[in-house]
């Protein structure tokens, strides 16, 4: 059972913004993508799992955006098209 729930907008304006494949130079289209993570999991380092000043004991659904390309298949975060700015 999930006990809490997480959504990431790591930059709004990027999110917003268009973005074209490193690769083929096609259109990123973007993409919600959800991991659901046990706070006494090894990988619990990796988030955050404080909601309204508590720590949230069991299961947990974080979600964020993604950029895709439609045509390499290939999958960029956020932050890694706004470093190489594409």
């Amino acid at each position: 059972m999930i006990k809490g729930y997480s959504f990431k907008a790591e930059n709004i304006f990027q999110i917003f913004k268009k973005h074209y494949c490193p690769v083929c130079g096609t259109a990123l289209s973007k993409r919600k993508v959800s991991e659901i993570v046990n706070s006494e999991s090894p990988e619990v380092d990796n988030y955050d799992f404080e909601v309204a000043d508590a720590f949230v004991k069991g299961d947990m659904k974080f979600t964020h955006i993604e950029l895709y390309c439609n045509r390499c298949n290939n999958h960029y975060s956020i932050k890694e098209a706004k470093k190489n700015k594409f």
